[in-house]
């Protein structure tokens, strides 16, 4: 079986710029098969995906993908370390994967290589710790604390591009977990990552702008930058109030969540710390709602992304310690396969070194923990189908037949 280039996406939704990048990464690695890991109900902004995980995966698959598996909800809805680290051993444990392709804004191996590494000396460390206490991001921090040891013109900035940071925790994650893998940076195209507006003419825009564009119900603005096929199911899923769904939907189930919780509990959720909680504690009984509540805690130090993660860990019922009980994936779940690479599925099965999902059947034959990691993914299904339009009924998933289109 040739080896395959792996990709870590979202798809939230699928457009023109993740069509071009399927492409370019089969190019570059020189791989004919594309396999795809995917955030399910959850994304990694702390949102609930605005588009159905089946609908998204045959978006892939008819263009480019030929493999689709979830990322287990536990790493989809986690930081840039977590996110990366779980796309990439789930990719590993296919057995199947020579190839990493990722987006990025500077697609200079040696360049996002050292950026990425900056900060593992006693003395880099100390800079970016001294700017965190400064009230900074991480991010931030870090950018500034290079800029303060290598003054390069533009570089410093690099720290800051959204896709580069994944980059940056992508070939942290192959080195320490699948040093075999070879890393592919593929230079993004169009609109820059969470870039407002859709530009007709270029036909690539943001997924954070035809979001917005749908939830604003200009759907006509969405259909240069999507393939056609996907324009129609758009249009469809939200005639028929099956989309976008969102986290304003939510509001309510969020702030019972928050507020349910104490100054402990919410101490023990991923991502607080240095007495957050009481922060967490005292807005969320003085929110109306989930928009006033992220409003009166944001900061400089605590991003929107981070509080959206902490609030959907009190929603999903996620701490600390169940991530530290799943450092990583415990199953490989089928999503999808086209029909002509059907093979993937039989190579699969001689080499993934974890077991495989692709309906009940594999379900009942997981061990307790990784039921345990599993269970999340289906309530987080069932979370997001409250999170449409117009409320839908939590289904079974495994009423589903494997998608092969």
């Amino acid at each position: 079986m040739q080896p395959a280039v792996g990709i870590i996406a979202e798809y939230n939704p699928f457009h023109n710029g993740h069509a071009h990048h399927l492409s370019r990464a089969k190019a570059l690695s020189g791989c004919p098969y594309a396999i795809v890991i995917m955030s399910g109900s959850f994304v990694q902004r702390g949102e609930p995906a605005a588009f159905d995980k089946f609908q998204r995966a045959r978006w892939a698959l008819f263009h480019g993908a030929d493999l689709v598996f979830e990322l287990p909800a536990s790493f989809a809805c986690a930081g840039a370390e977590r996110f990366a680290a779980g796309g990439v051993a789930a990719l590993a444990a296919t057995g199947l994967v020579s190839a990493l392709a990722f987006g990025a804004e500077h697609a200079d191996l040696a360049l996002l290589s050292s950026l990425a590494f900056y900060g593992e000396t006693p003395a880099s460390s100390e800079r970016v710790s001294f700017h965190l206490k400064q009230g900074l991001s991480f991010p931030a921090a870090r950018a500034r604390a290079y800029a303060e040891t290598f003054p390069q013109p533009g570089e410093a900035e690099a720290f800051a591009a959204p896709n580069n940071i994944l980059a940056f925790e992508y070939l942290k994650a192959l080195r320490a977990l699948a040093p075999g893998i070879t890393p592919i940076p593929v230079a993004r195209t169009g609109a820059v990552h969470d870039a407002p507006g859709i530009d007709a003419e270029s036909g690539f825009a943001s997924a954070s702008s035809l979001r917005e564009a749908i939830r604003l119900g200009e759907i006509y603005s969405v259909r240069s930058a999507v393939p056609e096929d996907v324009a129609a199911e758009i249009e469809s899923a939200v005639s028929e109030q099956r989309a976008p769904k969102g986290a304003e939907r939510l509001s309510d189930a969020i702030l019972y969540a928050l507020r349910k919780c104490s100054r402990a509990e919410l101490a023990a959720l991923p991502d607080v710390g240095e007495g957050l909680e009481n922060v967490l504690y005292e807005k969320a009984r003085a929110a109306v709602d989930y928009p006033a509540f992220l409003a009166a805690v944001k900061t400089r130090r605590y991003t929107l992304a981070r509080l959206r993660r902490i609030s959907m860990h009190a929603l999903l019922g996620v701490d600390k310690t169940f991530l530290a009980r799943h450092p990583a994936p415990r199953y490989l779940r089928v999503l999808g396969v086209r029909r002509d690479a059907l093979a993937l599925l039989s190579a699969l099965s001689e080499h993934a070194s974890l077991p495989i999902v692709t309906g009940h059947e594999g379900y009942a034959a997981l061990d307790a923990a990784a039921k345990e990691q599993f269970d999340l993914d289906l309530f987080s299904g069932e979370l997001l189908a409250m999170a449409s339009p117009t409320p839908e009924p939590a289904k079974n998933e495994f009423l589903r037949p494997l998608l092969i289109v």
